[in-house]
């Protein structure tokens, strides 16, 4: 299985390299991943593709860790929401 950084490192060289698939990733990146490299990302999950230029630059931060005060009453009750930070 492949990580995020090495399809990450595909994607970015296919972009520079194919203006056609680039159009595509800014117009609709859920299908583009999947034409170009089957990737089936399920419908509620957003991709958001940014193009730098001259003048602009994005900056991608991460998710942050911190749990909200509903999550930590949550986690203080024992509750494991499926959030992947609690139980198995």
């Amino acid at each position: 299985m492949e990580t995020r950084d090495s399809v990450m490192g595909k994607l970015l060289a296919k972009s520079a390299d194919d203006a056609e698939f680039r159009g595509h990733l800014l117009a609709n990146p859920h299908s583009a991943l999947k034409d170009a490299f089957g990737i089936d990302l399920p419908d509620d999950f957003n991709v958001v593709v940014h193009e730098d230029d001259a003048r602009t630059a994005h900056l991608v931060l991460p998710a942050s860790t911190e749990l909200t005060d509903e999550q930590l009453r949550l986690a203080a009750a024992g509750v494991d929401d499926d959030w992947g930070h609690f139980g198995s």
